[in-house]
C-alpha cells in the first residue's frame, strides 16, 4: 500500500525550531506516513514541492492564528483536498477555523495518528476521524484524555537550530524541550488554562531524552523547558533535567514556573542550580493585589517579593513577564510598576517587550463574561476582543509603547502566549 503523504506546517512557534510540529511529524512518520515539514514563519520561501494527501497546520500560539488561517485558505484555494489545523489556539478558535480548513484536531495529534492516516488515505471522511471537529460538527468527547504515541520530534525535517536567531543565547545554542503540555493552574487570562482546563499531559521520559540528544547533536548546550508550567508534577520534569545533565552535561537550563512555586519548590530549585539551572521565567503580571486576584495567581505582592528574594538567594536569574496594560491599571499604577521593579532589583531583567504587553482577550478567555469586565467596552476583532481603558491616556501610552516595540522588532513576551 502506498504511504500517505503528509505535510506538517508550523504557522508560528515563537521563532524557535517548531517542537509541536516536529513532534506531530515524528509520530506520523513512525505510524507509516511519508512526512514533510515547513516552518512557514521563519522559512517562508521553503515550501516543499509536490502534492500531499494531508496538510496539517500547527497553531500553538496567538501570533499563529491569522497566518495559520491564511495558510489553510491558501492550501484549500490551491487544491489541497484535506487540510486540518491543530494546537491550543486552533482549539480556542475551532468553530471559525473549521469553516476555513476541513477541520480542527481537538487533541494532541500524537494520539490520533491512525485516524489521521486513514483520513489522508481516503479511507475516512473528516467527520469520521476521532478527535476532529468539522464545520457544523459536535466537539469530540474525551478531550485530552487519550493515550499518546509519543515519538522524538522529527527535527531533521526543519532547519538546524543554528539557523534560528532565537536559539542563540549567552549560554550557547538553546535547545527547546518539553516535558509536559497543559497546566494544572487556573490563571484566568491564560490560553493554556482555556485550552486544557487543568489537565497536564506528561511526555515520556525516554522521548524527552531522545529529543535532548538530537538537540545536543545540533549544538545545543543550554536547554529551555518550554512547558507552560515546569512543576506540573513535582518530579517529572525534574527527572528529565537530571537525565539530561547526567548524560549531556555540563550544560545549563532554564524553565518557566509561577512565583508561588518558587517558594513552594525552593528545595528543588536549589537542587537544579547544582545541575545547571540559570534562568527562571515567571509571570509577575502586575504588582497589584487586585490584578493578582483577577488573574487568580495564588499569590499576593508580598509573596512575590519573597519569591524574588528567594530566587536571588538561590542564584538563579529571575526573568519576570508582565501584563502591563489591563482595564484595572491606571497611570499611577504604571508609575508604581517602575518603582516596584527598581526596588526589587529586577528592572534590568524585564524584557523590553513586557513594557507594552496588553491583556489579550482571545475567544474562549475565561475572563469574558466575568464580573471583572463589567462596564469595560469590548470590540470584536475576529479572533479576539479588544478593550478600551476608562482613561484614554492609558490606551494612548500603550499605543506609543507598542509602536516602539514594533520598531524594535520585540512584541512577544513568552513561548506559550
Amino acid at each position: 500500500m502506498t504511504q500517505p503523504t503528509v505535510l506538517v506546517v508550523s504557522a508560528f512557534e515563537a521563532k524557535l525550531q517548531p517542537i509541536l510540529a516536529a513532534s506531530t511529524a515524528g509520530a506520523l512518520r513512525r505510524a507509516g506516513a511519508a512526512v514533510s515539514a515547513w516552518d512557514a514563519d521563519v522559512c517562508p520561501n521553503d515550501l516543499p514541492t509536490g502534492s500531499f494527501d494531508l496538510v496539517l497546520i500547527s497553531i500553538p500560539s496567538y501570533e499563529g492564528i491569522d497566518p495559520g488561517a491564511e495558510l489553510a485558505a491558501q492550501f484549500k484555494h490551491a487544491g489541497a483536498e484535506r487540510v486540518l489545523v491543530f494546537g491550543q489556539y486552533a482549539w480556542l478558535n475551532a468553530r471559525r477555523l473549521a469553516t476555513i480548513a476541513d477541520g480542527v484536531i481537538m487533541d494532541e495529534p500524537e494520539g490520533l495518528t491512525a485516524g489521521l492516516l486513514d483520513y489522508a488515505s481516503g479511507r475516512r471522511q473528516a467527520t469520521d476521524v476521532p478527535g476532529v471537529l468539522t464545520a457544523g460538527g459536535t466537539p469530540p468527547g474525551g478531550h485530552k484524555r487519550m493515550r499518546r504515541d509519543w515519538q522524538p520530534p522529527a527535527r531533521d525535517l526543519f532547519p538546524p537550530i543554528d539557523h534560528y536567531p532565537e536559539h542563540d543565547t549567552r549560554f550557547g545554542l538553546l535547545g527547546n524541550v518539553e516535558a509536559t503540555r497543559g497546566c494544572h493552574h487556573k490563571c484566568t487570562y491564560c490560553a493554556v488554562y482555556a485550552a486544557y482546563d487543568v489537565w497536564a499531559v506528561p511526555i515520556d521520559q525516554s522521548v524527552i531524552m531522545a529529543d535532548a540528544r538530537q538537540l545536543a547533536a545540533q549544538g545545543a548546550r543550554h536547554f529551555a523547558f518550554v512547558d507552560a508550567e515546569f512543576f506540573n508534577t513535582r518530579r517529572h520534569a525534574l527527572r528529565a533535567m537530571e537525565q539530561v545533565a547526567a548524560e549531556l552535561g555540563p550544560c545549563t537550563f532554564e524553565l518557566t514556573t509561577r512565583f508561588d512555586h518558587i517558594l513552594e519548590f525552593e528545595r528543588e530549585i536549589a537542587q537544579m542550580t547544582e545541575l545547571g539551572l540559570r534562568v527562571v521565567t515567571s509571570a509577575l503580571e502586575f504588582p497589584s493585589n487586585r490584578v493578582l486576584e483577577v488573574f487568580d495567581k495564588g499569590i499576593d505582592v508580598a509573596g512575590i517579593e519573597r519569591a524574588i528574594a528567594t530566587a536571588k538567594r538561590l542564584g538563579v536569574q529571575l526573568r519576570p513577564t508582565l501584563i502591563t496594560f489591563t482595564p484595572w491599571v491606571g497611570l499611577e499604577d504604571l508609575r508604581w510598576l517602575d518603582e516596584f521593579l527598581d526596588q526589587a532589583g529586577i528592572a534590568d531583567a524585564v524584557d523590553y517587550t513586557a513594557r507594552q504587553t496588553r491583556l489579550l482577550l482571545y475567544k474562549g478567555s475565561p475572563l469574558l463574561g466575568s464580573p471583572w469586565l463589567e462596564g469595560v467596552e469590548l470590540i470584536d476583532r475576529g479572533f479576539y476582543y479588544d478593550w478600551k481603558h476608562p482613561d484614554p491616556r492609558v490606551d494612548q501610552l500603550w499605543a506609543t509603547r507598542r509602536q516602539e516595540a514594533l520598531e524594535a522588532g520585540a512584541t512577544r513576551c513568552c513561548v506559550r502566549c
